[in-house]
């Protein structure tokens, strides 16, 4: 029985007819000219709205006059007349669950160019309208409107290409008993009570650490599953290793794959390490602290929990303190910033391999050149704060814990656990990544499956988190002793102990998770230490990427019941929590930097779209020309989306930068220069001002970590008979350090320090010259 065809049925085939594509086209190429000459002859000449709908227009006008044939295609029994359904042969695309459409058996190449810039085409549309919300957001109305023509573009594509994708295979796991070692086992336990116990007073000791770090490896032992037997394993390895010791020759092969990730890896490194030195260009009071605490650990302190300044977790001191050993960077912002720049450059490895497992070499490339460029990875990763130590230990646990799930292997889940443990010792807001974990392991659970493939993942998973605590175990001594400060900053936000929560906290978090969710393409973070103060922190490509990624996504979960698709999506506003959750201070969210944790699955959605347009591509021109074709159109979308992030953080960053950070290394070279001239360090002082720069960072680039001398203004009359040079700091606006200076001491001079940032960081320098006179018959003579 012939079912009648639907609304939408004969809605879409007239929309596919030659005549009404042209008119569809052409009117929408008009509407867009109209509209850009109106914003023009209202607003002036300088909107950049105007020019981006005659840029549009004329896109437009182009996708028209690229409509082929004429009159109407004849329709099927139960149709009307003048249209049909037509038919398209397709395929599935090698290994990636792309279908074609009848583009790839055509010869004509410009019917292929078409199909190819089809994607393209949604993208320049998407792009144009998330450029409009960053660069003139009062005209949020024509963005959003470009940015949803591009999504529906973007849709239309994927439906007419058929570029859903397959359901996704997953490898049927092996069973697996558990069978404990029971003699690691114990050891294990034996060892982590050790080191629980040695962790008291809040300090690392020798004993304790060693027992820690074997317990840790004991308890590995005492439950991973070996494929191979362990002495087979080593025995091979022994061969390998004798077998490079004897050869006289070694060849090298470098595959294509390899040159490409070679290539990815120096692309994140400028963009990690290029002028380090000088971007950001100044320390905050933050940095100070941190300076102390490694100062801590560099003169015999071992601190599980640096309670300075409301508390912060050890790995990066002892990090930078290793840096100041190996490197002898010295106690300096630039050390802090090295550690923090290797912690962002560690991050794209893992996120190759995470893009790999989810599809394969392609998509983690991608996934790694466009973390590797962000501004937002980029920028928190060399403030030299500890942000950068929450993406780096989430992108390993999501792919240990995928492909732990897609396998059914322990010891993918085992190492999921190991390096979620550690990363707890990197930056608080990784505390949520547990509770990430748990909720993709429930979502994963509630799938079909057999009752035995769901009781394997929950054995798998309690072993997933008993390693984490394994690991856990020092902090877990101190989160636990009485009067700790582990949970402080995290209850000062989400509870009234510090500021009373404004409103209804429900309300509150429900606007929180708006914002959060509107810092990539709306508004992003006010901290202008961490980023562009307002500013998306995604760029307008990466912004549109971001949109289509989540799209598609959702349509593979709807289309596809993929459960990957929807992991991916649940666990965003998840690892947001450790910004959304700000109740009592909701102007803290977004925050870029406690939602780094975000970073890895966020440039895994934004690597979607490339990756769709690179399979479309190779389909649509055959071998070898596909793949050149391809990486011309993907070159040309990534380098332009890296020359803007390259722009926003080398150029537009620093320059707003400077604006709010007080110049106290200028100042620390004034003090610099006279100690080791004329004169010493106790007699250089600041005349104390309010709300300005951090004395203690001025004795940080003067050299001497612990100066910190500043005296109000009628305080210095006590120096006086001191018969030493003096030298004096002041603000420009401190008129009565001046008054006091000139009547204690009548005999300086005072003088304007030209800052090399703008008149507005110029200060006044009050010199004192010694009243000690020299004989020069006391002199040593040659």
């Amino acid at each position: 029985m012939q079912q009648d065809p639907s609304l939408l049925d004969w809605l879409k085939l007239q929309l596919r007819q030659p005549r009404n594509q042209r008119v569809l086209r052409f009117g929408l190429a008009g509407l867009a000219a109209a509209w850009g000459g109106l914003v023009l002859l209202t607003d002036g000449t300088q909107a950049i709205s105007g020019y981006i709908l005659l840029a549009l227009a004329l896109g437009l006008f182009v996708w028209g006059l690229a409509v082929r044939g004429e009159g109407v295609l004849e329709a099927p029994p139960g149709m009307p007349a003048g249209v049909s359904l037509g038919t398209r042969a397709s395929r599935e695309a090698p290994g990636a669950g792309v279908v074609a459409g009848d583009v790839p058996g055509s010869r004509d190449s410009f019917k292929r160019l078409v199909a190819a810039a089809r994607f393209p085409s949604a993208l320049l549309l998407a792009a144009a309208g998330q450029s409009v919300l960053i660069y003139n957001p009062k005209s949020y109305v024509l963005g959003v409107a470009l940015m949803a023509l591009g999504v529906a573009a973007f849709v239309a594509n994927l439906a007419y290409d058929r570029l859903w994708g397959a359901p996704r295979v997953l490898i049927v796991p092996a069973e697996s008993r558990l069978n404990f070692r029971w003699w690691l086992l114990a050891a294990a336990l034996a060892l982590a009570a050790v080191a629980f116990w040695d962790a008291r007073g809040n300090t690392f000791r020798p004993l304790g650490v060693a027992a820690w770090i074997m317990s840790v490896v004991a308890w590995l032992a005492s439950v991973w599953e070996w494929r191979t037997p362990p002495e087979v394993w080593f025995s091979r390895a022994r061969a390998r290793l004798s077998e490079m010791v004897h050869t006289e020759q070694m060849t090298v092969r470098v595959t294509r794959l390899t040159a490409i990730f070679g290539l990815a890896l120096v692309v994140g490194g400028y963009f990690r390490f290029a002028q380090l030195n000088t971007i950001p260009p100044e320390m905050t009071s933050d940095h100070v602290e941190k300076l102390y605490d490694v100062h801590d650990v560099v003169t015999g302190k071992r601190p599980i929990y640096f309670e300075r300044n409301t508390g912060r977790e050890p790995m990066q001191f002892y990090f930078a303190a290793f840096v100041v050993e190996v490197l002898n960077t010295g106690l300096t912002h630039l050390t802090l910033k090295i550690t923090t720049a290797v912690a962002g450059f560690l991050l794209l490895p893992f996120m190759f391999l995470l893009g790999r497992e989810l599809e394969d070499s392609v998509f983690g490339l991608l996934a790694m050149l466009m973390t590797g460029i962000s501004f937002w990875a980029t920028a928190i990763s060399r403030v030299g704060l500890r942000f950068p130590f929450d993406p780096l230990f989430v992108a390993p646990t999501l792919l240990f814990l995928l492909r732990g799930v897609r396998r059914g292997s322990r010891n993918d889940f085992l190492l999921a656990g190991l390096f979620m443990g550690i990363g707890l010792y990197g930056y608080s807001p990784i505390r949520v990544l547990p509770v990430a974990v748990a909720a993709a392991i429930v979502w994963f659970w509630l799938w079909p499956q057999s009752a035995r493939s769901r009781w394997q993942m929950v054995t798998n998973s309690i072993l997933l988190f008993s390693t984490t605590f394994i690991v856990f175990v020092p902090l877990f001594n101190y989160a636990i002793a009485p009067n700790n400060i582990f949970w402080y900053r995290t209850i000062t936000r989400v509870g009234s102990v510090e500021q009373t929560i404004n409103g209804n906290p429900i309300l509150i978090f429900l606007q929180n998770n708006i914002n959060g969710l509107a810092m990539w393409n709306w508004r992003g973070d006010l901290v202008w230490v961490n980023t562009i103060p307002g500013r998306p922190v995604l760029d307008f490509i990466s912004g549109a990427l971001l949109v289509f990624g989540v799209v598609y996504l959702l349509l593979r979960l709807v289309l596809r019941r993929d459960r990957v698709a929807g992991a991916l999506l649940l666990v965003i506003p998840i690892l947001l929590l450790a910004s959304t959750l700000s109740l009592a201070f909701p102007i803290e969210n977004p925050s870029v930097v406690r939602a780094g944790g975000a970073i890895p699955v966020v440039f895994l959605i934004v690597a979607y779209p490339l990756w769709i347009l690179w399979k479309r591509i190779r389909q649509i021109w055959p071998k070898p020309n596909g793949r050149w074709v391809g990486a011309l159109t993907l070159g040309v979308i990534v380098g332009a989306a890296a020359l803007v992030n390259r722009n926003m953080y080398f150029v537009e960053y620093p320059a707003q930068y400077i604006g709010p950070a007080q110049n106290a290394s200028e100042m620390g070279s004034v003090v610099k220069a006279f100690a080791q001239s004329i004169g010493s360090y106790d007699r250089a002082w600041v005349c104390e001002h309010p709300y300005w720069a951090d004395t203690r960072a001025i004795g940080i680039y003067a050299g001497q970590l612990g100066w910190a001398q500043v005296l109000p203004a009628d305080q210095f009359a006590t120096m006086a008979s001191d018969p030493r040079p003096l030298l004096v700091i002041l603000n420009m606006q401190g008129k009565d350090c001046i008054a006091n200076l000139r009547a204690d001491f009548p005999t300086g001079t005072l003088s304007v320090y030209h800052s090399a940032r703008g008149s507005s960081k110029d200060f006044l320098v009050y010199f004192v010259p010694g009243t000690v006179d020299v004989n020069e018959n006391t002199l040593p003579t040659q």
